[in-house]
């Protein structure tokens, strides 16, 4: 066996490990289970996604207490507000811009603490969501030259 042969295998060998340690048995996504699921967000989020293709009421406690899962709950599952998990979203600058610009279309001022912080995401929100500046996150901004020109640029229209 060659060097690539051998790397493959152990690429698909790790691949059937993962899935298998990650992922329970499709039978184990059935109406049975449902309280089990409820109990951890990763479950609870692909349950309602790929199995139920809709709402799982039981399981979005658990999902609403992680950012990644809220937003993604949100976007694929809901394709609407959760208001649930816009708490823990708030606490992510990342997915707080993404919850306004993917699913609310508008401004999301629970997020804004976080997304000031950042100054790729104040530039980005300001530019994409609020078509207009961001004051709270325009000292973040002002730290990164790059963001601050195109901030100056697109939001401002410095010419």
């Amino acid at each position: 066996m060659n060097a690539i042969d051998e790397i493959k295998a152990n690429f698909e060998k790790q691949k059937k490990k993962e899935s298998n340690e990650n992922i329970p048995t499709d039978s184990f996504y059935s109406k049975e289970n449902e309280e089990a699921i409820s109990q951890d967000a990763f479950r609870s989020y692909f349950y309602a996604r790929d199995v139920l293709k809709g709402r799982f009421e039981l399981g979005e406690k658990v999902i609403s207490e992680n950012a990644y899962y809220s937003y993604y709950y949100a976007q694929c599952v809901l394709k609407g507000r959760f208001e649930l998990g816009e708490k823990a979203i708030s606490q992510d600058a990342y997915y707080s811009y993404r919850y306004a610009l993917d699913v609310l279309k508008d401004r999301f001022e629970l997020g804004e603490k976080a997304i000031s912080k950042a100054a790729e995401y104040s530039y980005s929100y300001a530019l994409d969501v609020l078509k207009d500046r961001f004051e709270l996150g325009e000292k973040a901004i002002s730290q990164n030259a790059d963001y601050s020109y195109c901030y100056a640029r697109d939001v401002l229209k410095l010419t």
